[in-house]
């Protein structure tokens, strides 16, 4: 029985000393880093609470440093006036009940934890204008990295959709500026502070957009009092700046615009009488406002600003409108009829004399007055051309004057032939009577003919000449309509686009 009694100390120190060797060989066959781990995390959240913020004493504040890295500008909606990024979100606060010494467990200096264990920082986006989500919380799906210092960081990719006032005033050589507002929706100043890590937005890992350029995108610690708040709250907001390609818009309509638009120059280099001048007009001018209506579709419908294109187009519809009235005026003139309408000397000396020279026409009025038949003193005395080898005014005098020596002669060998004492053969006589007198009447009714020819030829000339000077001062008209308005066009278009764009705010 004693032997039994001194035995079983024995036999107790035997069996512990196998109990710490099986334990020593269990542990050897684990990874001795997870069970640090495991060790770690029961011991971090055995007493913790994530709805309780990080802080010691309760006045004190979390400051969370706050940064983020753009990647891609996804869409810019001016109709709509959204824009739509994608972004690296990176966030950085103390947590002081997040922290243990490294060397108790391993060497374990950081853990990955869920975001659901832990407190986060309830940062948005302000301007939020995604029908689905928030703007924050609900978008950081990753874990949170947790050093050993306490030091708690959270990266989290996300895509945000953010109102954006676009000012189309210069549209497409416009610059715009959108702003993002990051900020905690709940806690004030005294509870939450917050600082941005750098003075603009991580550009390194960017994305280049085929319709926007980026500038750049400062960010700005901003500390705004409101209504319904004892303290401040903070925020960093980030403007994103940028300038549209125009190279799509300048192809696909202004170039076509300004094509159609030289159509309206063109149009007065063609004939009046072509009958095209007028339809060419109206047919430039529907052109241009189905690229007016294109454009309309593609902006907001605001009435702060018209836009550059808009503007450009709705002055070249207007020049387009007064070449169309001034091609009515011209085909006026071309068409106008001197008979009712006579051309006044003030028209004739500006346009025919003045304009005509100013334009590389000549001058007009000297031509016209080479044309213009000489009045005649008398009803013989017509300064009349008839064709060649008819009978002219003065070949009809002249036959009198022959006919009367004919008969002249006649009688003086009459009076050889037969004395005096006998009397003159009666027959010859009558004879030469009866011819001069149908020579005489013959030759007053060819001169009264002639004379209504002459007048009918003479008023011919004078209607083409007045007819001609109209059509004339047509030609003047178009010259210099033509000019003009390639003028007009051109300052027009330079006033328009020279402008350079000015971000507002």
């Amino acid at each position: 029985m004693t032997f039994v009694r001194k035995s079983i100390p024995v036999l107790l120190l035997v069996l512990v000393i196998k109990l710490v060797v099986l334990a020593q060989k269990e542990l050897a066959k684990q990874d001795p880093r997870e069970t640090h781990e495991k060790r770690l995390l029961k011991n971090l959240f055995q007493n913790y609470d994530k709805e309780v913020r990080p802080v010691l004493k309760k006045n004190d504040s979390v400051n969370v440093e706050f940064s983020l890295s753009l990647i891609q500008i996804i869409s810019v909606n001016s109709k709509s006036q959204l824009v739509t990024i994608s972004v690296w979100i990176r966030q950085k606060w103390k947590n002081p009940f997040m922290s243990w010494n490294a060397s108790d467990y391993g060497g374990i200096d950081v853990v990955n934890l869920n975001p659901e264990r832990l407190w986060i920082p309830d940062v948005i986006l302000y301007d939020n204008a995604d029908e689905t989500y928030a703007g924050g919380l609900e978008k950081y799906k990753t874990s949170v990295i947790v050093y050993s210092d306490g030091t708690n960081e959270w990266n989290s990719p996300a895509s945000f959709t953010s109102t954006c006032k676009i000012n189309v005033k210069y549209f497409p050589f416009d610059k715009q500026k959108c702003s993002l507002k990051f900020g905690s929706w709940t806690y004030m100043g005294d509870r939450l502070t917050m600082t941005s890590a750098s003075d603009s937005a991580d550009l390194s890992m960017y994305v280049n957009n085929g319709e926007w350029h980026l500038l750049q995108m400062p960010a700005v610690l901003n500390k705004v009092f409101y209504n319904c708040c004892k303290f401040p709250f903070y925020d960093v907001t980030l403007h994103l700046i940028i300038k549209r390609k125009p190279l799509y818009y300048v192809f696909n309509l202004i170039l076509p615009c300004a094509l159609i638009a030289t159509l309206t120059l063109i149009k007065f280099f063609l004939p009046p009488e072509s009958g095209e001048k007028v339809g060419l007009g109206i047919t430039v001018l529907l052109a241009m406002t189905v690229f007016l209506l294109l454009v309309a579709e593609t902006l907001p419908s605001t009435s702060d600003n018209i836009p550059l294109l808009g503007q450009y187009f709705v002055a070249t519809m207007f020049v387009t409108a007064v070449s169309l009235v001034v091609t009515c005026i011209i085909l006026n003139f071309f068409h106008r009829n001197p008979a009712t309408s006579p051309m006044p000397r003030w028209v004739k000396v500006i346009i025919l004399d003045y304009m005509a020279r100013v334009f590389c026409f000549g001058v007009f009025h000297e031509e016209e007055s080479k044309i213009r038949p000489k009045k005649r003193k008398s009803r013989i005395d017509l300064d009349v051309t008839l064709p060649e080898g008819e009978l002219g005014m003065d070949d009809l005098v002249s036959l009198r004057e022959i006919d009367s020596s004919r008969t002249a002669k006649f009688s003086r060998m009459d009076s050889l032939h037969y004395p005096s004492g006998r009397s003159t053969p009666c027959r010859r006589s009558i004879s030469m009577m009866s011819t001069n007198n149908h020579i005489n009447s013959l030759t007053e009714r060819l001169l009264e003919d002639i004379n209504i020819l002459a007048d009918d030829v003479r008023e011919k000339q004078e209607d083409e000449r007045l007819r001609e000077e109209w059509r004339c001062a047509a030609l003047v008209l178009d010259r210099m309509f033509f000019w003009i308005m390639s003028v007009v066009s051109i300052l027009t278009s330079f006033l328009i686009f020279y402008r350079e764009p000015v971000l507002e705010g």
